[in-house]
């Protein structure tokens, strides 16, 4: 196994999202970098993964091209179901099926609250975005929720403007509280620069990881609170040159995700 050298923060993010996949799982699956990055999982360790999509698709395996959106017509012709989100939704998610959700956001907030909605009051937003989707059922149901997003400091408020997706709402027991079941919510965060994850008591999040050549003063930089890190913080391997050669010539020959990616710039402060 030989590491590289030459690899984007964007593809570090990708890989390292991967590799919180266990073959076998089931995975509820959001749009842009969650694509990407379950494919590629898909395509590597995991190929017996079960990839759904909200709008009723069920993959079988790989589309010819890597898919834009949840619902491109191009995953038709590999699904093993073609139906609608009664069925991912419904009988998938709410049944409790999805071992883990991928989701992008916004923003995200210290206790794994996302926002996809507004920036600003509600009322009278600075900035409207494109709303929920599936991603409130997503994070309300699934039993572990991995949220993808690059790291910047806007990107990581203290508390998120609005919550789209519940996480730990506001730390401890809260999530519970609000009658979402047991033992579900954020399971990690995942970056341009580490990996985060969430306190078992308090449910605030931590570094855990962060990636080669960053920094933990780099890292911390990227959020608008005095986040902890863990006192056995890891760094992360770095991506093998074979996992760089699947990603961006088998998965995304195009440069449909990695195009302007990949030029090898680890800060996106």
């Amino acid at each position: 196994m030989k590491y590289s050298t030459d690899y984007s923060p964007i593809e570090m993010m990708i890989i390292a999202g991967a590799r919180e996949i266990e073959n076998g799982q089931i995975l509820i699956v959001g749009t842009q970098w969650p694509i990407i990055t379950t494919l590629f999982a898909k395509k590597t360790h995991a190929p017996d993964i079960t990839i759904c999509y909200e709008g009723g698709v069920v993959l079988e395996s790989i589309p010819d091209r890597i898919p834009l959106f949840t619902g491109d017509p191009c995953i038709a012709s590999n699904s093993v179901l073609l139906n609608d989100s009664l069925d991912t939704l419904g009988m998938i998610l709410h049944a409790g099926y999805p071992d883990i959700a991928f989701l992008p956001g916004a923003n995200v907030d210290r206790y794994g609250n996302i926002n996809t909605t507004c920036f600003g009051d509600y009322s009278r937003p600075k900035f409207r975005l494109g709303g929920s989707g599936g991603a409130c059922d997503f994070g309300s149901l699934a039993k572990r929720v991995i949220t993808m997003l690059e790291h910047e400091r806007q990107r990581f408020p203290e508390r998120v403007d609005f919550i789209t997706t519940p996480g730990y709402l506001d730390g401890s027991d809260s999530r519970e509280k609000a009658g979402l079941r047991p033992g579900t919510g954020p399971g990690a965060v995942i970056t341009t620069l580490g990996i985060f994850r969430f306190r078992k008591d308090t449910r605030e999040m931590y570094v855990d990881t962060y990636y080669p050549e960053g920094s933990i003063e780099e890292v911390k930089k990227g959020f608008q609170w005095d986040i902890k890190v863990s006192e056995d913080v890891k760094v992360a391997d770095p991506p093998t040159e074979e996992e760089i050669r699947i990603l961006r010539d088998e998965i995304d020959p195009f440069g449909m995700y990695l195009k302007n990616n990949k030029a090898k710039t680890i800060s996106t402060l």
